[in-house]
């Protein structure tokens, strides 16, 4: 708190007994969450403020928008302030006739007739669980006799609520628009993607350029055209929004894709390994005689690393074997290494990052168009996803005449290597306040979009820098409202139009892409941390403590995706060699259709199946089989664990 703010909240007090009731009856009587210059000066003078109020007014109005807000005279009046508020509309949402009323008592009275005491307040709030206190404070604030609440008092509340249901129409609108389109579009794109490369991993080894090479492609080509990838998802049988999946990885329209956009970590570590033999041994046929040790005409994972160590070679990653691995049999021959003699990579998979190149793009880019978001949006982001890859990237730099070093100024850029640049990546504290305006516009109105026809009281098309602020305090959104203003009007023209916030809709969720760089990083889901053994099928599933807290690590990085099978229990199985049991479209199949009942195994080992987590978090798990049934004498036991379920023999 500055000494002017003391000064102020002092003088208040003296004049109105507290800060709050000052706000409620003198400064802000209509209820705008606001004041503007020339009635906060007229107040100070006529109740003869000692001071400057010229000076102070504008020491608050920080950000020079022409009015001062409660939050920047008390801030912590104005959090309990607005607390109430909520509540109030929460707990009497008939409005103020209706509050009285309750608190009184005496639904025979008028309301014209009702007046609300002390006592009769704090026992009402206390009743309704009213858990910030200053019930006092509230009551003296609201009361503008001190004495007795009555209806004028509680006018506000009316005005609160008119708010709130036209809020919660846009919002209720905002759902129908996303539902009707979630009928056209099965699943969100970007979810899709990560999907079917999680399809691709299981079903080749963790290997997705293995997937690649056997699945998408023929004759180890590593360009792939729509046709060709539309025909491999029937051979494949993955039918789950083709077209769509098509789109987010044919980002540049050029109808073919090329393996770094599949898995781009897997693809660098083969070009930087390509580059190194094709340097060192000129071709493939001598690149594999020299890995070929023993001379048998096939090189295992020993002996390639071992090869590699020798030559020299430095960035020595399982992962290159299995990229070379095509059948994964654990081996590979010279038929498997002779696609790196005609593939050409990427330039940038073999760029270093160069942090210079990245600060001269963004000076350029800056310079060119007055603001990074301007840039972002005009030239690197025209479809408003809030992702550039590569192409996209490179004939942005030709647009903008960058000449620098592209591919390493990429690769500094795209710090990751997740294949594709945010607006992060350019402009951190933009992006960071972007982000929380979406969340909270998609939390509170369903969209930016509906938010910006709520805010819009005049229908007007556009809102001033006073309009914008105004609606954001009503609607409880905090922060430095003109930086974002700024960040968002980006035309220069002192109004901000739909079309200037709506883009913001358009933004993938981060859950997706969080998932996806950690399955990047992970080849298998055998990566995941292992859970400590429990006793043997019969006996106690697992180690419940080691099981927590694995499952809250994994929550806490954003690994564990929503209705999703618990990673802490993929784990569990996969350490026993299980794979978790789906249908494409993410459903349990029938039992009878994943076991043979009448196995003999099932005698002596029960079957584990996987299913997803309840929102409770815990599922009922019975345990049998013929060790049960010897240590229990036939009786079924049970035990609470959350995730699994143990079917008995049958």
């Amino acid at each position: 708190m500055t000494l002017r703010n003391q000064v102020l909240q002092e003088f208040l007090i003296r004049q109105e007994g507290s800060t709050l009731r000052a706000w409620i009856h003198k400064l802000d009587p209509d209820h705008e969450h606001r004041i503007t210059e020339m009635y906060f000066l007229r107040y100070l003078r006529e109740n003869q403020f000692p001071f400057d109020a010229n000076q102070l007014y504008h020491t608050l109005d920080s950000d020079g928008s022409g009015e001062v807000t409660f939050e920047e005279i008390d801030p912590a009046g104005d959090e309990l302030w607005e607390r109430f508020r909520a509540w109030a509309c929460e707990q009497y949402p008939q409005g103020a006739e209706d509050c009285l009323q309750r608190m009184s008592r005496q639904n025979e009275l008028k309301v014209d007739d009702i007046k609300i005491d002390l006592f009769h307040f704090e026992a009402d709030l206390v009743e309704k669980h009213w858990t910030t206190g200053q019930e006092e404070s509230l009551f003296k604030a609201l009361s503008a006799s001190q004495e007795r609440l009555v209806i004028g008092d509680m006018r506000w509340l009316n005005l609160e609520l008119r708010r709130l249901k036209k809020k919660l129409k846009a919002k209720e609108q905002a759902n129908l628009e996303t539902r009707a389109l979630a009928k056209k579009q099965s699943k969100d794109p970007r979810e899709n993607l990560a999907d079917f490369k999680r399809f691709l991993r299981q079903k080749h080894g963790g290997s997705l350029i293995r997937a690649w090479r056997m699945s998408l492609t023929e004759g180890d080509a590593m360009l792939l055209h729509k046709g060709a990838f539309f025909k491999a998802c029937v051979n494949i049988k993955w039918r789950t929004d083709v077209k769509g999946l098509w789109e987010q990885l044919d980002r540049d329209n050029s109808g073919t894709i090329g393996i770094e956009e599949l898995d781009f970590r897997a693809a660098e570590e083969l070009a930087l390994f390509r580059q190194f033999v094709i340097n060192k041994f000129q071709n493939a046929t001598q690149t594999f005689a020299a890995l070929d040790l023993d001379g048998n005409k096939n090189v295992s994972e020993g002996e390639f690393m071992q090869a590699l160590k020798e030559f020299g070679y430095e960035n020595r990653d399982r992962i290159i074997f299995q990229a070379l691995d095509k059948h994964g049999k654990k081996k590979i021959n010279l038929e498997d290494m002779t696609f790196l003699d005609h593939w050409k990579p990427m330039e940038y998979l073999l760029a270093s990052a160069n942090q210079e190149a990245a600060n001269a793009f963004k000076n350029k880019l800056r310079t060119r168009f007055g603001s990074y978001l301007r840039g972002w949006k005009l030239l690197l982001d025209v479809d408003g996803s809030n992702t550039c890859n590569w192409e996209e990237f490179r004939q942005a730099c030709k647009r903008l005449g960058f000449k620098q070093d592209v591919a390493g100024c990429w690769r500094a850029l795209d710090s990751t290597m997740s294949g594709t640049i945010s607006l992060s990546n350019i402009d951190p504290a933009s992006s960071s306040i972007l982000q929380d305006f979406r969340t909270w516009a998609k939390r509170e109105f369903g969209s930016v979009k509906s938010m910006f026809s709520v805010f819009d009281e005049d229908n007007s098309k556009s809102l001033s820098l006073k309009e914008f602020k105004r609606s954001c305090r009503i609607y409880g959104f905090r922060g430095h409202l003109k930086s974002l203003f700024n960040i968002l009007e980006s035309t220069g023209s002192g109004g901000l139009t739909m079309d200037e916030v709506v883009f913001l809709d358009r933004w993938a969720n981060q859950t997706v892409e969080i998932m996806d760089d950690c399955n990047s990083k992970n080849d298998t889901m055998t990566h995941l941390p292992s859970i400590p053994d429990g006793p043997e099928p019969g006996g106690e599933i697992a180690n419940l403590g080691g099981a927590k807290c694995v499952a809250q690590s994994l929550e806490e990085a954003g690994i564990w995706k929503e209705g999703d099978l618990h990673p802490a229990f993929k784990s569990w199985a996969n350490r026993r060699r299980r794979r978790p049991v789906k249908k494409q479209d993410g459903s349990l199949p029938a039992l009878a259709s994943q076991v043979d009942l009448g196995a003999e195994c099932l005698a002596r080992r029960p079957i584990l199946l996987l299913a997803y987590v309840p929102e409770e978090g815990k599922f009922r798990t019975r345990v049998s089989g013929a060790k049960a049934r010897a240590s229990k004498g036939g009786n079924e036991r049970r035990s609470e664990v959350p995730g699994a379920e143990e079917v008995p023999a049958a």
